[in-house]
C-alpha cells in the first residue's frame, strides 16, 4: 500500500488550476517527500495524499483545487484576525479532510475540527543562547494600536517610563533591534502580552521569553495550564496585575523561577515546530 505523502502549502499560495504545475519542491515536506513524488508537481498528488494550507476567502467556495489531494486547514491565527474564516467553516467544513484550529468555538461546532496551539518560536538559536543576564526587564512592541494587547502594550511603556521602571522598550515602535534573542536573553524578565486574550492562543511572543530563560510578565491565554504547567509565568488578567508585577522583579525573584523555566522548556519543545505538528496530526489520523 502506498504511504500517503502530506505536504503544506506556503503560506501565501493559494489553491486553483494554476496549483496543478506547481513543482512540488516548492511545497514544505516536514516528514519527508516520498521518492514516487520527486521531480513531480503538485498535479501529481493523489486522493490518498494530503496539502495542509492557509485559509484565504476563496479556499470556502473555489471548485477546481489544482490538485486531488485532501486538504486540511490550519488556522493560526486568533479570532479577531479569523472571524471571517471561522464563520464561514460553519458551512463549508466538509471541504475539509481536517481543520487544524485553537478556536474553542469552532473545535465544539465541527466534528472535524482538532486542537491545535500555534505556539512556534522566532528564537531557533534558543539551546545556545547564554545564561548572561545584564539587565532587569524588556518590552517588546511594535507601532501598531489595532488590538487590545497593542494598546496594552503602550500603556506599559507609558507607566514604566513615568513611573521610572527598570524596563528597557524594545520593537520598531521604539527601538528596534536586530534578532529576538536580543530582546529578551540579557533580561531577567519581559512583559509578554499576546495581541489578543483568548483560550487555548498562546504565540511565539510567550514561547521566545521562556526558551531565553526570561521570566514572562504575561497577559494573554486564560488557560495556559491545560498545555503546560506555568509555574515560573507571572500570569496577569489586568494592566494592573502587570503594573505589580513589574513592581515586585528582583535578582531574588528571578533566580527563584529559573529552574521552574529550564523545566518548562522541555514541556514548550514540543510546540516549537508548528509544520512537524501539523503533519503529525495528520498522520496520527489515517
Amino acid at each position: 500500500m502506498t504511504e500517503p505523502a502530506i505536504a503544506i502549502l506556503p503560506y501565501g499560495r493559494r489553491l486553483g488550476p494554476a496549483l496543478s504545475a506547481l513543482p512540488v519542491t516548492d511545497l514544505i515536506w516536514p516528514l519527508g517527500c516520498p521518492d514516487r513524488l520527486k521531480g513531480g508537481t503538485v498535479g501529481d498528488l493523489g486522493p490518498q495524499d494530503h496539502l495542509l494550507v492557509y485559509p484565504r476567502t476563496d479556499i470556502h467556495f473555489r471548485l477546481r483545487r489544482g490538485t486531488k489531494a485532501r486538504i486540511s486547514l490550519i488556522m493560526a491565527e486568533p479570532e479577531v484576525i479569523h472571524r471571517k474564516h471561522l464563520r464561514l467553516l460553519r458551512l463549508s467544513w466538509r471541504r475539509f479532510y481536517r481543520i487544524l484550529t485553537f478556536n474553542e468555538g469552532l473545535l465544539n461546532a465541527v466534528p472535524n475540527a482538532v486542537l491545535f496551539p500555534l505556539g512556534t518560536t522566532w528564537v531557533p538559536e534558543w539551546r545556545d543562547l547564554p545564561l548572561d543576564k545584564t539587565a532587569m526587564c524588556s518590552l517588546i512592541a511594535s507601532a501598531k494600536r489595532d488590538s487590545e494587547g497593542h494598546k496594552l502594550r503602550h500603556a506599559m511603556v507609558d507607566w514604566s517610563r513615568v513611573s521610572g521602571q527598570d524596563v528597557t522598550v524594545l520593537g520598531r515602535g521604539y527601538t528596534p533591534f536586530e534578532a529576538k534573542a536580543e530582546g529578551l536573553a540579557p533580561y531577567r524578565y519581559s512583559i509578554v502580552i499576546e495581541n489578543v486574550q483568548e483560550t487555548n492562543y498562546f504565540s511565539e511572543k510567550l514561547m521566545d521569553a521562556v526558551l531565553c530563560n526570561t521570566v514572562p510578565i504575561y497577559w494573554g491565554c486564560p488557560n495556559l495550564d491545560r498545555f503546560m504547567n506555568p509555574e515560573g509565568i507571572i500570569q496577569c488578567q489586568t494592566e494592573a496585575d502587570l503594573r505589580a508585577a513589574v513592581a515586585a522583579m528582583s535578582v531574588e525573584d528571578f533566580e527563584a523561577r529559573l529552574p521552574q523555566l529550564r523545566r518548562l522548556q522541555g514541556e514548550l519543545e514540543q510546540y516549537i515546530d508548528i509544520d512537524v505538528r501539523a503533519a503529525e496530526v495528520i498522520r496520527q489520523s489515517l
